[in-house]
């Protein structure tokens, strides 16, 4: 996994949707069982998603975006990245 793009603002170009998923839920700072709670995602789910022993449906992913408080943008890059 990718953590050189990671800033205090966010996450970089060049980062995919599931490493900056993956790293925006390791440092939540909450238990797997108390994001779960606020995203209305069952804990499991959370934990293979990190073991990346599963993947997540776009819906899962936006449940888990709102119980992490954070915003995700599509962003078009310019040729060459």
């Amino acid at each position: 996994m990718r953590v050189d793009n990671v800033t205090k603002r966010g996450y970089t170009w060049g980062m995919n949707m599931t490493d900056a998923l993956r790293i925006a839920i390791r440092t939540d700072g909450r238990s797997l069982n108390a994001l779960g709670r606020a995203a209305g995602v069952d804990p499991g789910v959370l934990s293979r998603f990190l073991r990346d022993e599963r993947t997540l449906t776009l819906s899962t992913a936006d449940q888990i975006c709102a119980g992490l408080a954070v915003d995700v943008r599509l962003v078009r890059l310019r040729k060459g990245r």
